[in-house]
């Protein structure tokens, strides 16, 4: 089964996909320069495994800061993820967040209410 890792920088988070329990993990801190060259290779192995036999069937969000070329990244994966259930498989959508963090909890009803997902919200610290 497929495995990869980008490592975390002081500016990029953690990110690792596990192809046994088809999970894309990303967390840490999120807030490169360019957001979206950042991103784009982690979209592209999404969309590309949106429509095979075990495409990516959890996105797990655990980020403690991120900026808004990373909320549209995440727009994407989700997009991506949404393929994957509409071509018949069970997905997950996991974001974890501080309990007080209001600007994070607004995205994720923003990304409930555009996407039409559903998101299992978990309370951590960092």
């Amino acid at each position: 089964m497929e495995q990869w890792e980008i490592v975390q920088t002081d500016h990029t988070p953690f990110v690792q996909f596990d192809g046994l329990l088809s999970v894309l993990t990303i967390s840490g801190r999120s807030y490169p320069e360019d957001g979206l060259d950042f991103y784009e290779p982690i979209m592209q192995r999404m969309e590309a495994r949106s429509t095979m036999t075990n495409p990516i069937k959890t996105l797990h969000i655990r980020l403690e800061y991120y900026n808004s070329s990373t909320i549209k990244a995440i727009s994407v994966l989700i997009t991506h993820l949404k393929k994957a259930e509409s071509n018949g498989h069970k997905t997950t959508m996991i974001w974890e967040y501080e309990e007080d963090d209001e600007g994070i909890k607004d995205d994720i009803d923003m990304m409930k209410n555009a996407h039409g997902i559903e998101v299992e919200e978990r309370f951590t610290q960092f």
